[in-house]
């Protein structure tokens, strides 16, 4: 979230302060500078791509481009306080999820679906000292109702199987908790932590299967972990320099080791606990994700004399967190590197000019921002070699994948004070 964040590589842990600080880090929201509400429109083109050598290879599962919308507040409290909040929606689709058991068709393990939901965002930040303050929030996924063609996959030839599932989804939240501190007006520390946030899917079925020329009904636990958001802990820095340079650094630990996977689990659902007649028949893989630390930086440099206008750049890294496919499924990762590149420009009435001209009987001033963003991500080309692959019969036994990601932003706010 956010045009200036997103400009600086995505560093926004402690640069953040307006609804973006939301996400970034709820205490944050104690030093907006008035208060404010914002409008924010972004667009994600996807250019990843498989690379096969056989022309009857599965094809890519879809990445279809995405626009999104964003209206966020920042308010300002009496006695310290101050609240934010921020909503977000894909205007393609909203929320869309469509999941099976371990499958061919090759996938991008975070890109895509994955980011098609609804986005709620609360924080709550208290300065307890000008110097430091506290904050704490939520992420939250909202209740729905998801009709799901599921198709289960099996691990022999002769057994498949069906199954149409209704899940009532219950709301869900993470919590958002972080802490701002600055120990001179030059220099900002914040530390902000997440907790995981997905839906949490399990439903008993009851799933009719074919094994050895016979239909059997077999009751079936079916599981799933939706819109997968990872626990993190997120470091930043900033420091302006001659009131014109601010330079802001992020590191932030991602805890995708915890990733269920992005597949359907089909478990035997006896009553009286006893093995089933299919027991092990349905695929199950392990896909040994792994935690990743990454690290953003970005720069702003003000022009004019009244320091209105800003250009600003970032870069940001992003290691794989799933390694090279290795048996039945393709689930793609590779590390990403993003070059970030923005500006802005400020408008109307100073909040820290010593006497701001009034603009009406109960606000002593108004003013504007507009701004925007273009980020990269090139994520390096790979090669998968799986000549001893188990289910020799399988096509995709070699294959390279990569590409790029590019989002542009723009971003509106009118604030006051």
């Amino acid at each position: 979230m956010g045009a200036r964040a997103n400009a600086m590589g995505g560093a926004g842990t402690a640069l953040a302060e307006d609804f973006a600080a939301t996400y970034y880090s709820p205490a944050n929201l104690a030093y907006c500078r008035e208060s404010s509400v914002s409008l924010a429109l972004r667009h994600t083109a996807y250019e990843l791509e498989l690379r096969g050598t056989d022309p009857d290879d599965p094809e890519l599962v879809e990445l279809r481009d995405q626009t999104r919308a964003t209206i966020g507040v920042c308010n300002r409290l009496p006695f310290g306080f101050a609240l934010g909040i921020a909503f977000g929606v894909g205007l393609q689709n909203p929320m869309t999820l469509d999941q099976g058991t371990p499958d061919e068709l090759p996938r991008f393990l975070l890109y895509g679906q994955p980011l098609e939901q609804l986005s709620i965002q609360l924080g709550l930040a208290y300065q307890i000292v000008p110097q430091v303050s506290v904050g704490i929030g939520a992420s939250i996924l909202v209740s729905s109702t998801l009709a799901l063609d599921a198709s289960i996959a099996a691990a022999t030839p002769d057994a498949t199987g069906s199954v149409r599932i209704r899940w009532d989804l219950a709301p869900t939240a993470s919590l958002v908790a972080g802490v701002h501190v600055r120990p001179i007006p030059e220099l900002r520390l914040a530390l902000n932590y997440r907790s995981a946030l997905f839906h949490d899917l399990d439903a008993p079925a009851t799933i009719e299967v074919q094994v050895a020329g016979a239909f059997v009904d077999v009751p079936m636990l079916i599981e799933s972990a939706a819109w997968y958001s990872p626990q993190q802990l997120a470091f930043g820095v900033t420091y302006t320099a001659f009131e014109t340079l601010t330079f802001a650094f992020d590191l932030t630990w991602q805890d995708w080791s915890k990733h269920p996977g992005p597949f359907l689990v089909v478990t035997p659902n006896a009553d009286d606990g006893r093995p089933t007649v299919v027991d092990g028949i349905f695929l199950r893989e392990e896909f040994a994700f792994r935690d990743a630390v990454v690290p953003r930086f970005g720069v702003e440099y003000r022009m004019l004399d009244d320091r209105s206008l800003a250009l600003r750049a970032g870069y940001g890294f992003r290691p794989a967190v799933a390694p090279l496919p290795t048996g039945y499924s393709n689930v793609l990762d590779s590390a990403v590197h993003s070059i970030t590149l923005g500006g802005g420009y400020d408008f109307g009435d100073d909040p820290n000019s010593a006497n701001p001209a009034p603009a009406g009987p109960f606000v002593r001033g108004a003013n504007g921002r507009i701004g925007v963003f273009v980020r990269v991500g090139y994520m390096a080309s790979q090669t998968v070699e799986r000549p001893d692959r188990t289910l020799a019969m399988r096509p995709l036994d070699s294959f390279s994948f990569g590409g790029t990601v590019v989002d542009a932003g723009l971003e509106l706010t009118l604030g006051w004070f």
